[in-house]
């Protein structure tokens, strides 16, 4: 596709970012409530057999300041993970690390509403933190600080405050088990292809 003389990339991580921001828009217009229920991960859905769930509450968020924090995760690494894997296994990697964190989600919370990228991101950020342990990278804690550290303390991270966070209570509010699962999901997937096709850095 040309614009202007000038070759526009349509990347899976672009399409990602626009699946999301349409699934929000979707919900914004039939209402929140709506929208969680028919698209967002829940037992009562599944045993109703929705399980298009699985899939699409990884592109339905709560809120504005949702959405921006999990493109800003996906926009961080997707681009070099999706370089580096190819675009087929990039999809397989981000769907198959929100589809884990679900599943975990609803095992150790059966009663929650899970909606947002947050678990197929923290596979992202697993996956990226497995493939480039020792690169540096400035997080941003609390979204304001930025603080240097190696990508693999990334990944460590966001397990241990997330598990933390599991098993105090605190920010319940949050699918705490979703991230432990997508993020063991995309370590797991990374160190497969790894193995089986020697992908380097």
């Amino acid at each position: 596709m040309f614009y202007r003389g000038q070759k526009i990339q349509i990347t899976a991580v672009k399409i990602f970012i626009g699946l999301n921001v349409l699934g929000f828009v979707f919900s914004l217009i039939i209402g929140q409530r709506l929208g969680d229920a028919i698209l967002g991960l829940s037992s009562k859905g599944m045993a109703q057999g929705m399980i298009w769930q699985l899939i699409s509450y990884q592109f339905v968020h709560a809120g504005l300041m949702h959405l921006i924090v999990n493109m800003a995760g996906l926009w961080f690494t997707g681009p070099v993970l999706e370089n580096m894997l190819g675009p087929w296994r990039f999809v397989r990697l981000y769907l198959a690390a929100g589809v884990l964190g679900g599943v975990l989600q609803l095992v150790l919370s059966p009663g929650s509403m899970l909606i947002g990228a947050s678990g197929s991101v923290c596979g992202l950020v697993a996956a990226y933190s497995a493939l480039f342990p020792e690169m540096e990278i400035t997080a941003l804690l609390f979204f304001v600080i930025p603080v240097r550290m190696k990508a693999k303390w990334l990944g460590i991270g966001v397990v241990g405050i997330s598990l933390v966070f599991l098993i105090t209570g605190i920010m319940g509010n949050i699918g705490n088990a979703a991230h432990i699962g997508g993020a063991l999901g995309g370590y797991a997937y990374v160190r497969y292809l790894k193995s089986r096709f020697r992908v380097v850095r």
